[in-house]
């Protein structure tokens, strides 16, 4: 089994997509990409140049996939203005019925709209299955144990429950609609020859109950080595996804990490040291061969003194699996040295890192 780096927010755009390859599978994990947020330390041309250059590397990749996985509905994890990424290709996505925020099931929808007329298929709606939908906090017993705000658990709690109602009343989108190409991973489990995938339960985006909703996890296996990609579990924040990252044992995790930038409104100091005691332990108990902990982590300077813990124990980002420093570290230096201008030009000139579309595998 082989990992081809694909893109990361080290290398200047947000996202976190990868191509792992079998002799029987090329899997191209979340072929998205963003734009960094305005308080990222580059000048908008910089921000707009490698926004560019990660679609450029996620064209290049999702030719030489035969199957992809969108884990959920963000756009530095799915591109749904860039159809040609999927065309052809077998889906395996996050369900866009159930465990889903209100903004991702939208998006889930547009998308497979277009998706649906570049393929020739009939995108056909169905009644919402009946079932219970529990608290799927209660799920939780290791995060229970730590020290949360019951008013906010419960405030947070009829988010959920407001959630339920607009997937009870649907409609939802027939799976049976792709004709065999596209198929809602939540919890299931496919084997490709000698290649077996797993995807997680649907898993909070950050925090209990987080607003961005929900997220899959993957596990791939071949020969006795194992991937794991965490998907945007922010550290994670959760103990007991930690627990679970551990238990997997995987010779490679690819980790997002806490998102630091947001302390604040959207981050509190106490779910954000959660996230960043909970991402040290599940990097150095894992006891993977190699880490890449990258993505919300890096979105700002001073990420690698924050998450010290993690990187101590081995984790390196994307960008310095890629063979370069990350961005932030780069932008700083170049500020130092008065070569800002000049690198601004190359930018101008597409003729910088132009490497990074061909990048080399990692052999587990």
């Amino acid at each position: 089994m082989e990992l081809v780096p694909v893109w990361f927010d080290s290398l200047g755009a947000k996202s976190m997509c990868v191509l792992v390859r079998t002799p029987d599978l090329a899997l191209l994990i979340d072929p998205g990409a963003a734009i960094m947020q305005p308080g990222y330390p580059a000048p908008d041309e910089l921000k707009l140049y490698y926004l560019a250059l990660a679609q450029l590397a996620l064209h290049r990749a999702a030719a030489a996939a035969t199957h992809i996985a969108i884990t959920h509905y963000h756009y530095d994890h799915f591109r749904p203005d860039m159809p040609g990424l999927y065309q052809g290709k077998t889906l395996w996505v996050k369900d866009p019925n159930r465990w889903i925020n209100r903004s991702q099931w939208n998006r889930a929808r547009e998308f497979f709209a277009v998706l649906a007329e570049i393929e020739g298929w009939t995108l056909a709606e169905v009644p919402p299955e009946a079932g219970d939908y529990p608290d799927p906090v209660e799920s939780l017993p290791l995060a229970a144990r730590t020290e949360r705000r019951k008013d906010l658990l419960k405030k947070w709690r009829k988010r959920f429950t407001g959630l339920v109602r607009i997937w009870a009343k649907g409609p939802w989108i027939d799976e049976t609609s792709f004709e065999g190409r596209v198929t809602y991973a939540d919890g299931r489990t496919f084997r490709v020859g000698e290649a077996t995938v797993r995807f997680t339960h649907p898993l909070f985006h950050g925090v209990e109950y987080a607003g961005p909703g929900w997220v899959l996890g993957v596990v791939v296996e071949h020969g006795r080595k194992k991937l794991l990609y965490s998907s945007d579990l922010q550290g994670p924040t959760i103990e007991d996804y930690a627990a679970w990252i551990v238990e997997e044992r995987p010779d490679v995790l690819i980790l997002d990490g806490p998102a630091t930038y947001l302390l604040g409104p959207f981050q509190s100091k106490a779910n954000l040291e959660r996230a960043l005691a909970n991402c040290a332990s599940a990097v150095r108990e894992a006891r993977a061969k190699l880490t890449v902990l990258d993505h919300h982590l890096v979105r700002e300077p001073a990420f690698r003194q924050k998450a010290k813990g993690a990187f101590s124990a081995g984790a390196v980002t994307g960008a310095e699996l890629m063979g370069l420093p990350p961005l932030t570290d780069r932008l700083a230096r170049w500020r130092t040295e008065g070569e800002l201008n000049r690198i601004l030009e190359l930018a101008a000139s597409r003729t910088l890192d132009l490497e990074l579309l061909d990048p080399s595998a990692y052999a587990l």
